[in-house]
């Protein structure tokens, strides 16, 4: 049924590959939305937000494992990750006192200390201010001017040290999003703060920052009490479609479990779950019922936990594998990016490895194409729970849609993240890209 020679795509492979896609389109119009939606409809609204730590997340593990097992998947487990930290979320409230009373919208940035602070606040746009202001016993605003992207604007979430260092007792920074409906936004602060820090929605942040260009001095309490009340231990999980020949060569596709305690948890990271899911099992059924079609490598699904503190289960994950010396890690992907549909050449596979074999993705998309998925590849090292495997030189991508680049942020991290940010053909599009790439790579000989 397949021929493969020296990792080219060759003309029984895109058949194959054909039907692989057509199929996940079939069954997706015999659903009323989708069974990658249905899927993930079911999962969130049983369980909404995941954070590290609480029970709904290990109580989504749990109901997670049960339905792969169902799926009839191979290996299906869990491996524990240690010593994570386990921060939870108090009756946070910032107020600004002078030149008015107002109360802010606000979210704690995680791990956050807590602490009841009342002080003039100081404004600056970006961190680089900080050297020439004096901010001892002063709040800082950083309220950059506009949206340019999440990677340059996210490192203001950890300047709680620096403003400590400067003389500084609380941090607020302006919500990283290019637009909000008073909607504060929260992520990951800074490791061993002393000092209170907390999000601030653009509006507001705005309002401060006019006000004090006015000369005005603006008062603030800010009144955290969320904290970090030990540590706790979580979950990857683990399914796979053995392969026929290599099963120690792995192919890996995965997205992150854990969520934010805002919203449902369903754009970050529900979606790259649901897309993950689908794209496997449409590999599994049509391997059961021709065993040709059956992988030569192992493709590996990995739902990682904690990867909204720092990546760390991942990262636990790759250490330990590292130790296993009958595995190789052939391929690595992720979708954390959205999983929405692809529309536009903005999106791409954002790809880490050699020339070579990039050749050999840009094939892959060619075929993606050919369903009406505008798609390229681009260098980039911007890989995310699977950058441990890229810095050791294993061929990686991260799926980045045209919506990631400002959509998405508008609902990232917030109260927003629901499910209906998706619509009903996002998740089976990106369970095609997800299913074309896992199932060539598993086959192919080589990357050369």
């Amino acid at each position: 049924m397949f021929s493969y020679s020296n990792g080219t795509i060759t003309h029984q492979l895109y058949q194959s590959t054909n039907s692989l896609l057509n199929y996940i389109q079939r069954e997706n119009e015999r659903g009323e939305k989708g069974l990658a939606y249905n899927w993930l409809e079911e999962f969130v609204d049983t369980f909404g937000h995941r954070l590290v730590g609480s029970e709904s997340l290990e109580k989504s593990i749990d109901f997670i494992v049960e339905r792969l097992k169902q799926d009839g998947f191979d290996n299906v487990h869990t491996e524990e990750v240690k010593d994570l930290p386990h921060w939870v979320r108090g009756d946070d409230r910032v107020t600004m006192l002078e030149p008015r009373y107002m109360p802010l919208q606000i979210l704690a940035m995680g791990l956050t200390p807590a602490g009841n602070v009342t002080a003039p606040v100081v404004v600056v746009e970006d961190l680089e201010e900080l050297q020439s202001e004096n901010v001892v016993g002063k709040i800082v605003l950083v309220a950059p001017p506009s949206w340019t992207s999440y990677g340059n604007l996210a490192k203001t979430r950890y300047a709680a040290n620096l403003v400590k260092d400067l003389g500084g007792i609380g941090l607020l920074v302006k919500s990283i999003a290019p637009f909000s409906f008073g909607t504060p936004h929260t992520g990951n602060g800074e490791f061993g703060t002393k000092i209170p820090a907390a999000c601030v929605t653009l509006e507001e942040a705005e309002l401060i920052k006019r006000l004090s260009r006015k000369n005005q001095t603006v008062v603030v309490n800010m009144n955290i009490k969320s904290r970090e009340i030990g540590k706790t231990t979580s979950r990857n999980v683990i399914f796979e479609i053995t392969g026929k020949e290599k099963p120690n060569e792995i192919v890996l596709v995965s997205a992150h479990i854990d969520s934010w305690d805002v919203g449902q948890g369903a754009m970050d990271d529900g979606g790259g779950m649901a897309a993950i899911w689908q794209a496997m099992r449409t590999i599994k059924i049509l391997a059961d019922k021709d065993p040709n079609f059956r992988p030569r490598r192992t493709i590996r699904g990995v739902f990682w936990t904690s990867e909204e503190i720092a990546y760390l289960g991942s990262k636990y994950y790759y250490e330990e594998h590292k130790k296993f010396n009958n595995e190789t890690f052939f391929f690595v992907s992720e979708s954390d990016q959205g999983a929405f549909r692809p529309t536009t050449w903005e999106s791409y596979l954002a790809f880490s490895g050699s020339a070579a074999q990039k050749t050999r993705i840009e094939e892959i998309t060619h075929i993606l194409q050919g369903f009406g998925i505008p798609l390229s590849v681009k260098f980039s090292k911007t890989q995310i729970d699977v950058v441990y495997w890229a810095n050791d030189g294993v061929p990686a991508i991260n799926y980045v849609p045209e919506k990631h680049h400002s959509y998405y942020f508008n609902f990232h991290h917030t109260y927003g993240d629901y499910i209906t940010i998706f619509k009903e053909d996002d998740l089976q599009y990106t369970a095609m890209i997800f299913s074309a790439l896992s199932h060539v790579i598993a086959n192919m000989n080589s990357w050369e």
